[in-house]
C-alpha cells in the first residue's frame, strides 16, 4: 500500500500568520508530489491548474468551515493525492477560521478579519515614478491565493525569481523575498523538487504579462498559477 506524503505541506499553511503583511491562458507550471511506493520508489505526479479548480463541486461550507467531500469527488474520478492535498490546505484554512483570522461565506468566498490584505499604494516599495497598477498582499481563496503587484514590483518580482534560478540552488533564505508574495513557494521551493526552471518560467511570465500596469497572480497551494495583466 502506497504512503503518500505531501512535503509543500508541511510548512505552507504557517505563512500567512508570521507578518501582518501577509494574509497569508493558464500558465503550464507544475507542482510536484512525492509518492513512496511499497518498494520505496518516488515517483512525480504532475498537475494542472484547473485540476485544482475541478475540486470545486465537491467543496462546500458547514459551520462556517471549508469542508471537502472526498467520497464524491472520488467517484468523480479526482486524483485521490490532489485530494489528500486539498484536505491539508482546508485544515489550514479552517483553523484561520477558528482563530477568527478569515470568515468564509457559503458561497466559498474568504473574507479577511485581520487587516492583512492592504493596498500597497503608500509602501515605499512603490514610490518609483511612473509605477502603475495596484499591489495587494495575498488574498485567501479555497485553492490558494490571489496577490496583484504593480508594473514595479512586477519588475522587481520577476527579477528575484530570475536571480534564484540562476543560483541553481533553491533555499528557504534565497525563496524568503518571494513568499511574502506568494506563500506556497517558500515550502515547496525548498521541499518537493521545484526547480530552477520554474522560477525561470515564472520570471518570464510575470515580464510577459506585465503591460504597464502590473499583474494578477492566483497561485495555488500546490504552487501552480495563473498570471494574467491588471
Amino acid at each position: 500500500m502506497r504512503k503518500i506524503f505531501i512535503l509543500v505541506l508541511l510548512t505552507i499553511f504557517l505563512l500567512p500568520t508570521v507578518t501582518t503583511a501577509l494574509a497569508r491562458g493558464y500558465e503550464p507550471s507544475v507542482m510536484d508530489f512525492v509518492i513512496e511506493n511499497d518498494n520505496n520508489v518516488k515517483d512525480f505526479k504532475e498537475y494542472t491548474f484547473e485540476d485544482i479548480l475541478s475540486i470545486e463541486p465537491y467543496v462546500h461550507v458547514e459551520d462556517g468551515l471549508l469542508v471537502l467531500n472526498e467520497t464524491a469527488a472520488i467517484e468523480a474520478g479526482i486524483d485521490n493525492v490532489l485530494i489528500k492535498g486539498q484536505q491539508e490546505y482546508f485544515i489550514f484554512l479552517n483553523r484561520q477560521v477558528e482563530m477568527n483570522v478569515i470568515s468564509v461565506s457559503p458561497d466559498l468566498t474568504i473574507h479577511n478579519l485581520s487587516n492583512n490584505n492592504n493596498d500597497y499604494r503608500s509602501n515605499t516599495l512603490l514610490r518609483f515614478a511612473g509605477c502603475k497598477g495596484v499591489t495587494r498582499s495575498p488574498e485567501y481563496f479555497w485553492w490558494g491565493y490571489k496577490t496583484k503587484l504593480n508594473s514595479c514590483d512586477t519588475a522587481k518580482v520577476s527579477s528575484d525569481a530570475g536571480t534564484i534560478a540562476a543560483g541553481g540552488t533553491i533555499t528557504a533564505t534565497g525563496l524568503t523575498g518571494l513568499g511574502f508574495w506568494f506563500p506556497p513557494l517558500v515550502a515547496a521551493g525548498v521541499i518537493s523538487g521545484l526547480t530552477s526552471g520554474y522560477f525561470w518560467l515564472l520570471s518570464e511570465r510575470l515580464d510577459a504579462n506585465n503591460k504597464g500596469s502590473g499583474v494578477v497572480v492566483d497561485m495555488t497551494w500546490a504552487t501552480i498559477y495563473n498570471i494574467t495583466p491588471q
